[in-house]
């Protein structure tokens, strides 16, 4: 298994309840591929660089885990087709996060 790190970009119009749902949804993925979620940090609304999706703003969640690079591609393709996600990036990391 390999360690990764994703963020995620949600609209700031929701709230911290309605963010933690989505994320549960993703993380519940993960799990399912027999990965495992080591850290959850939630950044809260922050000023994007640039417009995305006519946005100034969004929700930032940053979601420390190990899987199987199988599970990426599902991951991807789940974060593409969900409208509440702004923006998405998932990063392998090193062994010690």
């Amino acid at each position: 298994m390999k360690n990764y790190e994703m963020m995620l970009i949600f609209g700031p119009e929701m709230d911290e309840s309605s963010v933690n749902d989505e994320v549960s949804k993703i993380t519940s993925v993960i799990e399912k591929s027999k990965g495992a979620v080591q850290n959850t940090e939630f950044w809260g609304v922050k000023r994007l660089a640039y417009p995305i999706k006519h946005q100034d703003n969004g929700f930032y969640v940053l979601i420390y885990f190990n899987s199987e690079t199988t599970v990426l591609p599902e991951l991807d393709r789940l974060n593409k087709i969900n409208d509440k996600i702004l923006r998405h990036l998932i990063v392998k990391t090193s062994e010690g996060n």
